[in-house]
């Protein structure tokens, strides 16, 4: 069944009969009606002239042709009268086909017969009507019929049942010929019915597979006439709009777009009749009255003469395509902004390593100079606080290399609502009296994998940001939730993470941010702050310690309405074992074993191996991986450890210590580096600046593990 919501509504009729309805179909049959009934009152018309311009003799018969044709023109009345209630339409149209030969025999008889075999063409009349109007077999019908009819008077006549008015010479080869004339054009006319038939069947079913192709289309079809109104179109336009096909046909096709895209279509179509296509985006007024994008284009159609007579063309819906182009601006942004980042992290990183190795240096000599002095020798206190301003220098490359990512880090699976409470009282005390702590913590909170040390820095960080935006006072509040990541999410934001994460929001009631400061906020050593108030690395280590943690950090803020830092980590799906405690102090433990140091960097190198030797050890010292491997190969006695430096000219460690487990497979590896990337696990790395208890303890544990070979 098909309803009238799936119909399609064009400016001119389907060809399709089956989606006719029966008032359409009513239409055409009295249509095809009114011209029999004309061809018919036309003939006879054309009859009585005839008789009245060359009468017949005797008047007499002449009379009686033209009663017959009044009759003719009489039985119009009936005829119409019988057909308005549509039905046996096909039959009534048989009966008066056969009435009509019937008509013309008489006439024929009257007029003759066989002496009037020249008149015999007067039957052409009705095949021809019966081939065009009805079908091949009609004409047929009326052909045999017509046939017969004479046949029968003439052979009546020639049995001396029927008289003959007058003789015609050669009258029976006139008769033979004009039949055998009257058969062959009959025949002929049921061919070209026929194939008239054929072709509008095929007209018909040509244009129903392109009115299902057109409809099957899922953008809007239309075609426009010079001035812009609408001739033709799909259903696509109709469902769009909620316009009926009545209130389309001859619309202007602008008055269904945006009024402000309205002068620009109008040129496009001034462009198309000038036989030039267009393409052009305008917005559609919807059913509910939204404005949806739309993509145009137009072609010009030409008449036979080659003139513009209207365009045709598409109307897509762009909707989908301007939000997937916004959100691939917006990610291109985002990776701009992160590959900035990542190149000044390495470069951060960088110097860091470089910064680590001076601070090895000064750390390690301060601490060798103390363990000669007591606390109460005048030099004592100086060297305490050389040694403690670098151990503070040594914190700054820390949030360096967490920006970096290169910060070793000790995570565990961790309740971000336990370090929040935590460290409520510490928060309270720093941003001060004049600014509301509030917490909002989800109970049923996930667990995520996370240092606690640096998971509580962010905090901070944060906490001491907002402090600053509020000079006079305000509310921070701390909140977290388990939160479900889509794909669409992480399609605009590449840093995130799909699937469920823990949320870790701060918000502000501070002066904000403008989008300037927004797009270079998580850069280190940039801040807002007077000279002396912040060295801008709060945020970048922020960024580097969720970066650390898998997580995505990201920010909202406007001049004057705060700002708004939130932390999506992952949560955890399996336990995940806690790393081992830190055995805590005691006395440095020594030994006697081979250690051998390489260290590109002198100072480092000189004091490492002065270290070492304090402590017992035997110390082969070799300044870059290829004299450690031509140091390896001379000594013929067992080396137990390999210390060596990461980052180094020519052949790093990494290099360097695959090459010494296939030299020596018992030899235990051991790397001292403050910038490793790739990062290398904890228990076999030293991380810089080195001090003198974590190097003894490090060097001992090392020692006591089994190969890494083994």
């Amino acid at each position: 069944m098909v309803t009238e919501a799936s119909q399609a509504t064009y400016g001119r009729p389907s060809l399709e009969r089956a989606q006719d309805d029966p008032g359409e179909r009513q239409f055409r049959r009295r249509l095809r009606l009114y011209q029999e009934l004309t061809v018919r009152g036309g003939v006879a018309l054309v009859i009585i002239a005839f008789q009245l311009v060359f009468p017949i003799e005797p008047p007499v018969i002449a009379r009686g042709i033209s009663l017959l044709a009044l009759f003719g023109l009489f039985l119009n009345g009936p005829y119409f009268l019988a057909a308005r209630n549509g039905r046996a339409f096909r039959t009534q149209a048989y009966v008066r086909m056969l009435v009509d030969v019937l008509l013309l025999s008489v006439g024929l008889y009257f007029a003759g017969g066989l002496a009037a075999a020249h008149f015999l063409g007067v039957y052409l009349i009705v095949m021809i009507y019966a081939g065009i109007t009805f079908s091949s077999r009609a004409c047929l019908t009326a052909t045999a019929a017509a046939t017969v009819s004479y046949v029968t008077i003439v052979s009546l006549q020639q049995a001396g049942l029927l008289s003959a008015p007058f003789e015609l010479p050669n009258a029976t080869m006139i008769a033979a010929f004009n039949l055998m004339l009257l058969n062959i054009t009959g025949g002929l006319t049921a061919v070209l019915a026929r194939a008239l038939r054929e072709s509008r069947r095929r007209l018909r079913s040509t244009y129903q597979e392109l009115e299902r192709f057109v409809e099957a289309i899922p953008d809007v079809i239309y075609v426009v006439d010079r001035a812009g109104r609408l001739t033709l179109w799909n259903q696509k336009l109709q469902s769009v709009t909620g316009r009926r096909g009545e209130t389309l046909k001859g619309a202007p096709l602008i008055d269904l777009l945006a009024e402000e895209d309205r002068a620009a279509f109008v040129a496009a179509v001034a462009a198309g009749c000038e036989n030039r296509p267009f393409e052009i985006e305008a917005r559609l007024c919807g059913a509910d009255g939204t404005m949806i994008a739309y993509q145009w284009t137009g072609a010009p159609l030409t008449d036979e003469r080659g003139h513009v007579s209207g365009l045709t063309g598409v109307g897509r819906d762009v909707t989908e395509r301007k939000r997937a182009e916004d959100i691939l601006r917006q990610r291109e942004s985002e990776m701009r902004q992160l590959q900035k980042i990542e190149a000044i992290g390495r470069l951060a990183g960088g110097v860091a390593h470089d910064f680590n190795n001076v601070l090895t240096v000064v750390i390690g000599r301060c601490q060798l100079m103390l363990s000669r002095h007591q606390p109460g020798d005048p030099a004592y206190n100086d060297l305490d606080q050389i040694e403690s301003t670098a151990q503070r220098a040594a914190g700054l490359t820390r949030q360096l290399l967490a920006f970096s990512r290169n910060q070793d880090s000790a995570r565990q699976p961790l309740d971000l609502n336990a370090t929040v409470t935590s460290i409520s009282d510490m928060l309270a005390r720093l941003i001060g009296e004049n600014i509301e702590l509030a917490v909002e913590l989800d109970p049923k909170l996930d667990l995520v994998l996370g240092d606690p040390a640096q998971i509580e820095q962010v905090i901070v960080n944060f906490a001491v940001n907002a402090r600053d935006a509020m000079p006079n006072g305000g509310r921070l509040t701390i909140a977290t939730r388990n939160i479900m990541l889509q794909e669409s999410f992480v399609a605009a934001h590449p840093a995130a993470t799909a699937g469920p994460n823990v949320l870790l929001e701060v918000h502000d009631t501070g002066t904000g941010m403008d989008e300037a400061t927004l797009q270079r906020v998580f850069e280190p050593f940039f801040t807002t702050k007077a000279p002396g108030k912040g060295c801008g690395l709060g945020l970048s280590t922020v960024y580097g310690i969720v970066k650390q943690h898998g997580g995505y950090a990201a920010v909202e803020s406007e001049p004057g309405q705060g700002a708004t830092f939130r932390v999506y980590v992952p949560r955890i799906e399996v336990p995940v074992v806690a790393p081992r405690a830190d055995a805590g102090r005691g006395p440095l433990p020594g030994g006697e074993e081979t250690i051998l140091l390489v260290e590109d960097e002198e100072a480092v190198r000189n004091l490492v191996s002065e270290i070492l030797s304090r402590l017992g050890y035997r110390v082969l010292v070799a300044a870059d991986g290829i004299a450690a491997l031509a140091l390896s190969q001379r000594c013929r006695e067992p080396i137990h450890l390999l210390l060596t430096d990461v980052i180094m000219p020519g052949m790093d460690g990494r290099e360097l210590a695959e090459r010494m487990m296939v030299l020596r497979p018992d030899t235990r590896i051991l790397f001292m580096s403050g910038y490793a990337d790739p990062p290398i696990p904890a228990d076999v790395l030293l991380q810089k600046p080195v001090t003198l208890a974590a190097l003894a303890r490090k060097v001992a544990d090392v020692l006591h593990q089994p190969a890494l070979a083994g």
